[in-house]
């Protein structure tokens, strides 16, 4: 008897640990392109995708901010949203920095599967986007959190926003080397023919 009721405590103790396999989950990822426009300014645009995989769709994201933190060093000068939803810059005072949230009328929301374009200018410079917070030097400016409704409507997730390699340097090495590599082997060719 005192072995089964071991057991069913340890079991007990075991499902309230487990996650709730009801409810809404949502799996978002995000990739954040930019675009010099000069003078300093820079245009981002962030590609958020629900996955497939999601049960629910998003309602809500929330860039460069977790639930009382946000990251940016400088507030955007303008803000774009996609078809169905709204924007508001946040921010929460002399010791904290700027965020956007973004939040989708009952039409826009979006459903596993898709992906929504949200963009914003800055003079936040690139290595500060993807950079850590100066506010909150534990957090990447590029943490995001989403909500599947409203604002706090659940308990939301969080997740790290990532850069859109660009043309980098060493792709630009490769194509010089392929070249010098070419110009060798003409020359050895012609060498070879005399």
């Amino acid at each position: 008897m005192r072995r089964f009721m071991h057991l069913g405590i340890v079991m007990s103790v075991a499902l309230m640990a487990r996650p709730a396999l009801a409810g809404s989950i949502v799996d978002p990822t995000a990739a954040i392109q930019r675009t010099s426009l000069g003078g300093g300014d820079f245009d981002y645009k962030v590609t958020l995708t629900n996955s497939a995989a999601s049960s629910a769709p998003i309602g809500t994201f929330w860039f460069s901010w977790v639930p009382g933190k946000d990251f940016l060093d400088n507030a955007p000068l303008s803000v774009t949203s996609p078809t169905g939803w709204t924007d508001r810059v946040t921010h929460g005072g002399a010791t904290d920095g700027y965020a956007i949230q973004w939040v989708a009328s009952t039409a826009g929301l979006l459903a596993p599967g898709n992906s929504a374009t949200f963009e914003f200018t800055s003079t936040e410079t690139p290595s500060q986007l993807m950079g850590n917070s100066p506010f909150y030097a534990a957090f990447p400016e590029g943490t995001a959190f989403v909500y599947s409704g409203a604002p706090f409507s659940d308990a939301g997730v969080q997740f790290v926003a990532s850069a859109v390699p660009e043309p980098s340097s060493l792709a630009l090495s490769l194509i010089s080397m392929s070249g010098l590599t070419m110009i060798a082997y003409k020359r050895n060719h012609r060498r070879r023919r005399a």
